[in-house]
């Protein structure tokens, strides 16, 4: 029981100094930055991929994924959209890690985890490219560990 009981006091304490700290704050202050965000984190909307990289994923796209997720990755069916509102809404707060383990362990459906790292980083670069989020200089790299930075956040 007093165990239980230093538990909550310390819940409630650490409850208490955020909110008075978010009391505190200077109206019109900048919110802190994430841990996240303190780590050198990045968005997809921060140019995250080179166009020659998507163009690279395009091609394997329509060889390895149009079938299923259509030719302008609409989705059919069960399977579902790589592009637009619906993909945004399903990967929003992910990061292109998460994206990158799933497409790289459970695709082409009819070949799981046949792509090698690299496809899929290409691939992923052509979805990205399609939901219009800008390219950059560097191309998105093909293993997961730098892919953990990345976020997925609506396209601005």
């Amino acid at each position: 029981m007093t165990r239980i009981v230093s538990v909550f006091t310390g819940a409630l304490a650490i409850t208490a100094f955020t909110a008075t700290m978010i009391a505190q704050a200077p109206a019109g202050a900048p919110p802190a930055p994430s841990a996240q965000a303190a780590a050198g984190a990045k968005s997809v909307s921060d140019g995250v991929y080179t166009a020659d990289q998507a163009k690279r994923g395009e091609a394997i796209y329509k060889e390895q994924c149009a079938a299923c997720h259509g030719d302008n990755l609409e989705g059919s069916g069960p399977m579902p959209a790589l592009a637009g509102p619906d993909f945004t809404k399903s990967w929003m707060g992910k990061t292109v890690a998460d994206l990158f383990d799933k497409t790289h362990s459970s695709m082409p459906a009819t070949a799981p985890g046949s792509l090698t790292e690299k496809q899929t980083a290409d691939v992923l670069a052509y979805l990205l490219s399609v939901s219009k989020y800008p390219a950059g200089t560097t191309e998105l790299a093909d293993s997961i560990e730098p892919l953990k930075s990345i976020s997925l956040d609506a396209k601005q």
